[in-house]
């Protein structure tokens, strides 16, 4: 049977209809808070901390195709025509592979100094992604690249040399990142004060002085030991390893905004 529905008789008080509820007043589920209304507005939670690298990761494309790769293509391959040229078929004298090695590194530090130069570091006008990110992203795929470079030159070096030969990576590693270090740090510097190639030149300048001018220490206090493993070298690289931070710490300095 249908259900009696009560209806009022005259006189009698009734209860006033009330509205429907909408979304908003709807009870949450059960577990769940229900949402603020204050909180869910735009505008009105925490601001969100965004970081300056997002804004930079579509750069990377644009800057691959801005950098100057042609001083990296040809100290490549003059480093590959070196290294097979010298005692070609036959074993590689240890000696011989750590002059290479030097030589490969010192070039690749030069080389990348010119992905440095860029039409847009003297523009003081607001950007998106600020100066120092541009530069920073600069020298990682430059630097990156050379360090790749100088990783499968050493392969290939390791691969010809004698069986029982003391050829420690990690050493000449320090080296070439020294060398590394000190031509972008120059090119870095010098970008603030000059456009275009020179200013990479004026870095190669730098980083070759400063080479030669370690080469030719006196042998008490040698830099560059000609043996590995032997006379000097285990303080020659305690050198080296203290000082690797420094180049990087007055890149990071030149790399600020030109306004600062």
């Amino acid at each position: 049977p249908l259900p009696v529905t009560h209806l009022p008789s005259p006189g009698e008080p009734t209860m006033p209809l009330q509205p429907p509820l909408s979304l908003d007043d709807a009870a949450p589920p059960t577990g769940r808070a229900a949402p603020s209304r204050t909180t869910d507005r735009p505008g009105s939670g925490p601001p969100v901390r965004r970081t300056r690298w997002r804004p930079a990761i579509p750069l990377v494309r644009p800057l691959l195709k801005a950098i100057d790769w042609t001083p990296l293509v040809i100290v490549t391959a003059f480093a590959a025509a070196l290294l097979t040229a010298v005692q070609a078929g036959e074993t590689l004298p240890p000696g011989d592979a750590l002059l290479l090695m030097r030589i490969t590194g010192t070039l690749l530090g030069s080389a990348a100094t010119f992905a440095l130069v860029d039409a847009m570091s003297a523009d003081l006008g607001a950007a998106t992604v600020p100066r120092w990110v541009r530069q920073a992203l600069r020298c990682l795929l430059a630097g990156g690249t050379a360090v790749v470079i100088w990783l499968a030159a050493f392969a290939y070096a390791l691969s010809r040399l004698p069986a029982d030969a003391l050829f420690p990576i990690g050493d000449l590693l320090i080296e070439m990142g020294v060398c590394l270090g000190i031509g972008l740090a120059a090119a870095a510097a010098a970008v603030r004060h000059a456009q275009g190639r020179q200013a990479a030149m004026a870095a190669v300048v730098v980083q070759l002085g400063l080479v030669l001018g370690t080469i030719l220490l006196p042998e008490q206090i040698r830099l560059w030991p000609p043996t590995c493993g032997f006379g000097h070298w285990d303080e020659a690289h305690a050198f080296w390893l203290a000082m690797l931070p420094v180049p990087y710490a007055c890149l990071l300095l030149a790399n600020r905004d030109l306004r600062r």
